[in-house]
């Protein structure tokens, strides 16, 4: 068929553009660099998926001509003679129940397809059968009438030219007196025809059936794609036939009227045709058919085939009519690729901004961090002046504790009244004969001193309490501040997150107590006292809310201020060692034995009693010194936790960008892969349309047809 030369060249060319479109849209192939030279594919599955399809009814020809007509008209013996080979089934019965569309590929073969879709794939279901088992297996039987029900339609591929070859679909369709269903289905192919042949039985024509269903169809529509062919007309006589080109005219005067009422005589004369289709399907397979004379060859000429085959192969051809249908696919390429390079600018621009946004969230980071650790440096001076404030203040309250004490002596001692005699304390001190007696006598007087001291003391403590309250409530405001200074900087670091860490570190798994709390409202400051870990009961009753944050850090310290005095001070005896050493001074250097004042041995006790004080004094600051250093270290580990909460994310910034760069390649790369794809879909389209138009497509030609079609 040299009518369709140039439509199968522009039918490869397509065909392989459609090709190269879906590899450069779809899902990226490596299995397919070797025939590119690169990898083909921008993820773009439904624009693939779509170009598959195209592809297979491109394919399975560009030009769909439906077949249809009343009972035994005779358009599968017309079929088999267009194709010039015995396919589809042929007898006065009716032989077609399902629709067939007759295809030209490489094989002979046989896809049913279902009116039921697949599932999983959306598609509908198809199975491949042999051609003898098609026709034994799909013809009508009156025994089973709804055998064909769930067959949507089947495809019979035919190796060889046929009319057309792969450009031409032959689609045969059931009769028009079949059911309901089966008229709506071949409406529905016929609304997607290239041409729709009507055949009509000479032999019994314009049965009721072709009447109405011409009416319904046809008529009044002037339709330029409908041809009518009378078959059997070789069975007529002479009168016969002269009658029924008359009544031809008379039934299809409604077919070929335009909307103003003109009957168009032209196009009537060029879609009627009479044939004989079963001589010339004889003449065209070479066999001889019986006659009064003999068998005979069968003359193709006389047979109105050739005519009917020409006339169609004009109005398919007829003023580039291959060419618009190649032109219809280009509006879509030519969308399609307007997509494609909107994906590929949108690639390119993810990948420079993901790499952008990273690399200035990590300059961001980077500039917090500074002065992340500038809060985290003060967070340590905060703990460490707290700490070197108390122990300041310790110092300075004992030190006024032992000046009060020494000043304040005689003035106390002078008003005590003991009584006392100085010859029996001398006699037994001297002797050593009796030490519980010595004892006795001398318990009156370190009671007084202990009474003294201890008085002092407490007044020191008071002090102190109130010095440590006023440090720590300091503290408290400090963290405080650097906590909204850090949480300022929306770092991705969680005190929370933070504060169960150190917490669970210190305290282990298992504290019940621990969890009893409001724990949705932790502070910096009780990240400190959850590290320190100093006393348990007194830092969980601070965190579960029985006792204030600073309370209960200072309740530690004194707490442990006044077991120092009751082990290191008040339980010292002083009494009976230094008022022993004072009487044995006194007796030795009085020569008249006579009865002293009690007083003047508890004035005479001052200066060993102050000075043994003021020996204690660097041990219990070293002591305190040692408790809060907790309070510093506590500082320290915080800090350190969240300079690792810092490190961590600035690593896996760090590794982000990285894994970026590994997955995407270098943008360099992706830039040189993206403008090969641009570069070839832009050549396909332009090489069609070189066909089709004689002219190539620039860029903006493409994106002009997109917004076109």
């Amino acid at each position: 068929m040299d009518n369709y030369r140039t439509s199968r060249e522009l039918s490869e060319k397509m065909q392989r553009c459609l090709r190269i479109y879906a590899d450069m849209l779809g899902t990226p192939d490596q299995t397919k660099a070797q025939t590119y030279g690169f990898v083909p594919g921008l993820q773009m599955t439904v624009e693939e998926q779509a170009l598959e399809k195209q592809l297979d009814k491109l394919e399975q020809g560009i030009f769909q001509v439906l077949f249809t007509g009343g009972f035994s008209a005779g358009k599968s013996t017309l079929l088999n003679a267009l194709m010039r080979k015995k396919v589809l089934r042929m007898a006065i019965t009716a032989e077609t129940a399902v629709i067939t569309k007759i295809v030209f590929g490489q094989d002979e073969k046989v896809i049913i397809y279902e009116k039921t879709a697949d599932a999983r794939t959306g598609q509908k279901i198809s199975r491949e059968l042999s051609v003898t088992q098609f026709f034994e297996d799909y013809r009508i039987s009156q025994d089973m009438p709804d055998k064909f029900n769930n067959i949507d339609y089947v495809v019979l591929q035919q190796p060889g030219e046929g009319i057309g070859g792969s450009l031409v679909q032959l689609v045969d369709s059931p009769g028009t007196e079949n059911s309901m269903e089966d008229t709506l289905t071949a409406r529905q192919f016929a609304e997607n025809a290239s041409a729709i042949v009507y055949m009509i039985n000479s032999a019994m024509p314009f049965v009721l059936e072709d009447k109405e269903y011409i009416a319904s169809h046809y008529a009044g529509r002037h339709m330029r794609n409908i041809f009518f062919v009378c078959n059997r007309f070789d069975a007529l006589d002479e009168q016969s036939k002269e009658d029924l080109r008359k009544s031809v005219r008379q039934q299809l005067k409604d077919v070929f009227t335009d909307r103003s009422g003109r009957f168009d005589e032209e196009l009537f004369e060029s879609r009627v045709f009479y044939t004989d289709a079963y001589h010339s399907l004889c003449a065209r397979v070479g066999e001889e058919v019986q006659t009064p004379y003999g068998k005979m060859p069968c003359d193709d000429s006389v047979t109105g085939v050739p005519e009917f085959e020409s006339a169609l192969n004009t109005y398919l051809t007829a003023d580039d009519r291959d060419k618009e249908a190649f032109r219809g696919y280009m509006a879509q390429l030519a969308g399609k690729y307007v997509s494609a390079m909107d994906k590929i600018t949108g690639i390119l621009d993810d990948y420079r901004k993901g790499a952008d946004q990273l690399m200035a969230e990590r300059s961001d980071f980077e500039s917090k961090r500074g002065r992340l650790e500038v809060i985290i440096n003060q967070i340590e001076d905060s703990c460490r002046n707290c700490v070197a404030g108390i122990l300041s203040g310790a110092q300075s309250e004992y030190t006024s504790c032992m000046n009060r004490i020494n000043t304040g002596w005689d003035s106390y001692f002078s008003r005590v009244s003991i009584p006392f005699g100085i010859k029996d304390f001398a006699s037994l001190t001297i002797n050593r004969k009796n030490d519980a007696k010595v004892k006795e006598i001398t318990r009156p007087f370190a009671e007084a001193v202990q009474k003294y001291v201890t008085a002092e003391f407490d007044q020191m403590g008071n002090n102190l309490r109130a010095c440590i309250d006023a440090y720590l409530n300091t503290l408290e405001k400090q963290l405080m501040i650097q906590q909204e200074q850090m949480e300022s900087l929306d770092l991705p670091i969680s005190i929370e997150d933070l504060r169960q860490a150190l917490l669970g570190s210190t305290f282990g798994r298992g504290e019940g107590d621990f969890n009893s709390g409001d724990m949705t409202k932790g502070n910096l400051f009780q990240i400190i006292l959850g590290v320190i870990g100093l006393d348990p009961e007194i830092i969980l009753g601070g965190l579960n809310g029985k006792t204030s944050n600073g309370k209960a850090v200072m309740d530690f310290i004194v707490k442990n201020f006044l077991e120092y005095i009751a082990v290191y001070v008040v339980a010292w005896p002083i009494g009976v060692g230094i008022m022993a050493y004072r009487v044995v001074s006194m007796v030795k250097g009085v020569k008249e034995h006579k009865n002293s004042r009690a007083v003047d041995i508890l004035l005479g006790m001052r200066a060993e009693t102050v000075s043994a004080l003021q020996a204690e004094q660097e041990r219990y600051i070293m002591e305190l010194e040692n408790q809060l250093a907790a309070i510093t270290r506590a500082g320290a580990t915080m800090a350190d936790g969240i300079r690792g909460l810092a490190d961590d994310y600035s690593a896996s910034l760090n590794d982000t960008i990285e894994k970026l760069k590994r997955h995407t390649g270098n943008l360099q790369t992706e830039t040189e892969r993206t403008n090969k794809i641009r570069a070839l879909l832009l050549g396909q389209i332009s090489e069609v349309n070189q066909m089709l138009d004689g002219r190539p497509l620039s860029d903006a030609d493409v994106r002009a047809l997109a917004v076109k079609g």
